[in-house]
């Protein structure tokens, strides 16, 4: 009898389970067959079935009360996968009024000043990405890539030593700003005579510290005293618009005596701690057949570099800076036409920037109004650069002949800000050249959406 017990637990564990499956023909014949032969009595054959249909049904009903928990279980790995990735990006719909004047005609009309869109995150540990797009028609030509302005690969493994690497099309060392929430509506005469095209360029760099944003991850050294960037490039020509066979080299330092970061933006809606910094950088290339090589012999070598210096200090709700720029062109023997059309064997260009702003806070859902004031100077002689030296609201030769490569720029601003994603940024400048030309107002108001 016990064997003969051993022998029905031994069917009732294994049988049991196969009897689960919906194929269990071949069971009901062995169980019949055991019992022909005297093995199993008539009561063992159906209680051996009956226990094993009681044990598909529970399998089946334990499946479907693990069902919805497996599959709660593939969607948070899946969403912890998409939050890796984050989709984002800017709009800038603007309104512009420029006066006619001299016989010049005037500007009163919308334009979409940005459009942009992005995309970032991390693709494995510590290997992050950003890419971004520009949609609308008003940028410059970039390297290669019309309106591409961002794409680039992160290496986050030495962050706590050397620093962090980028590769790709990425800010060049030394651009003055982190350009994301400022408080003019353009970007300074100081960043434009940057190398590149807005600043960018494709290669590869290492930074410590957040001097380097957006690229950079890590903290700088000394306690976040010491930030620094070196990268090397496909050289930008002075046209902005082709890379050429030689390489740019470019190195930028910054130093914050407190430790403190700078917040990115120009207004301070929410107080901040007392901070101040600066720093500088250094840009070396050679360029031949762009825009500003009027040279004769044709095909010309020139040698180009950019310094920079830069400082700002931040305070509860007060906010200011100061930028200078020059950027320098040896035609090494060979003589080119400046901006003023003389003939010279260099090119010499500088601009000066200087501008402090105050938020007032009008509740603490970010809610706020914020006034900003800033002054700019500016010398240039690349003639690749001028056309940039004006409210970028088109290409007509008017409002070319409205831009001006030498004189000074004066500028105010009110800033409503409705939310920390939506401002109204409303900017009131006054040009006034040296170069021949006549002084005149511009007015912009734009709108300012991130998302």
């Amino acid at each position: 009898m016990i064997l003969r017990g051993l022998f029905i637990g031994c069917l009732l564990f294994c049988w049991s389970s196969v009897y689960a499956n919906p194929s269990h023909a071949y069971v009901d014949a062995v169980l019949d067959a055991l019992q022909k032969k005297g093995l199993l009595s008539v009561d063992d054959v159906n209680n051996i079935k009956q226990q094993a249909t009681t044990a598909k049904l529970d399998s089946i009903k334990q499946s479907k009360q693990e069902a919805p928990k497996n599959t709660q279980s593939r969607v948070a790995a899946v969403a912890k996968k998409a939050s890796k990735f984050k989709v984002w990006g800017r709009l800038q719909p603007r309104y512009t009024f420029v006066p006619s004047e001299d016989g010049l005609e005037g500007t009163n009309g919308f334009t979409l000043r940005r459009a942009r869109f992005g995309l970032k995150g991390y693709v494995a540990d510590k290997v992050g990405f950003r890419y971004q797009y520009e949609a609308a028609n008003e940028v410059s030509g970039l390297s290669n890539a019309t309106n591409l302005l961002d794409a680039w690969v992160r290496f986050e493994h030495f962050d706590d030593s050397i620093g962090t690497f980028t590769i790709g099309q990425q800010f060049i060392p030394g651009y003055t700003r982190r350009p994301q929430v400022t408080a003019s509506v353009e970007r300074k005469f100081t960043e434009y005579l940057s190398p590149g095209a807005a600043g960018r360029a494709r290669g590869i760099t290492l930074k410590r510290g957040d001097f380097g944003l957006p690229e950079a991850h890590s903290s700088g050294l000394f306690g976040n005293r010491l930030h620094y960037s070196v990268g090397f490039f496909n050289g930008p020509d002075l046209s902005l618009n082709n890379d050429n066979n030689e390489t740019l080299f470019g190195i930028g330092i910054g130093i914050r005596p407190t430790g403190l970061s700078h917040s990115d933006d120009e207004y301070s809606f929410n107080p901040r701690p007392f901070t101040y910094g600066f720093g500088g950088s250094y840009n070396q290339s050679k360029d031949s057949g762009t825009l500003d090589t009027r040279f004769q012999p044709v095909g010309v070598r020139l040698d180009n570099e950019w310094y920079s210096l830069f400082a700002d200090v931040q305070g509860g709700h007060w906010r200011g800076w100061v930028s200078w720029a020059l950027f320098e062109s040896d035609a090494e023997g060979a003589l080119a036409r400046n901006t003023d059309s003389q003939v010279t064997d260099s090119l010499s260009s500088s601009a000066l920037t200087l501008g402090f702003s105050r938020a007032f806070a009008l509740n603490s859902d970010d809610l706020g109004v914020a006034l900003a004031l800033q002054y700019q100077y500016l010398d240039n002689e690349h003639p690749s650069r001028t056309m940039f030296f004006r409210p970028l609201t088109g290409r007509s030769a008017d409002e070319l002949a409205r831009g001006m490569n030498k004189g000074d720029l004066y500028q105010a601003m009110l800033t409503w800000q409705f939310d920390k994603n939506v401002r109204l940024i409303n900017e009131l400048s006054y040009y006034d050249p040296d170069d021949g030309g006549f002084s005149y107002p511009a007015f912009i108001s734009q709108f300012q959406i991130d998302f």
